[in-house]
């Protein structure tokens, strides 16, 4: 009653003899027509050099004679421009003059609100200790300098009388 174990390479082989025709890859392929600058897109950004010689090496890749222009170059590429930076520059300024005690540096923003409040309130006025992180935030009908000024006077007064 001892069976032999079947060879799984011969049964795989029986099974695939009765499906569908294999077709290989060598097969012709219709060709693809594109810009220089779409293959650039299709093939992950590629140089304008592999570009040109594409149509030579790959026979189902065609470049349209429509235009005559070359695949863009890395700078005109804003992915490619993105991709080959080497250093992200900061456009904040706080390590340029760090502040080295609380208030000294005070940020100020006025922010508009889409609906407003429930008070009927459009604007926040929003002031940012550099240092310390410290939040002063109201909250205002308009931004005219009626509203605004006495704000920045108010607070100013309540660091100096609390903070100094």
């Amino acid at each position: 009653m001892h069976q032999e174990p079947t060879n799984t390479l011969e049964s795989n082989q029986s099974t695939f003899s009765t499906s569908k025709r294999f077709q290989p890859s060598q097969m012709a392929h219709k060709p693809i027509r594109a810009t220089a600058t779409k293959w650039h897109k299709i093939l992950s950004h590629a140089g304008a050099d592999a570009i040109e010689q594409l149509p030579k090496h790959v026979v189902s890749a065609k470049l349209t004679k429509l235009t005559t222009k070359r695949a863009p170059l890395k700078i005109e590429c804003e992915t490619c421009s993105i991709s080959k930076h080497t250093q992200q520059i900061s456009q904040r300024r706080e390590h340029e003059f760090s502040a080295t005690r609380p208030f000294e540096q005070v940020a100020f923003n006025i922010i508009s609100l889409k609906e407003p409040g429930y008070n009927g309130n459009k604007y926040v006025m929003h002031f940012y200790c550099i240092y310390s992180k410290f939040k002063f935030v109201y909250t205002a009908k308009n931004k005219n300098k009626a509203t605004v000024l006495p704000t920045i006077h108010k607070t100013h007064r309540l660091i100096k009388i609390q903070f100094h």
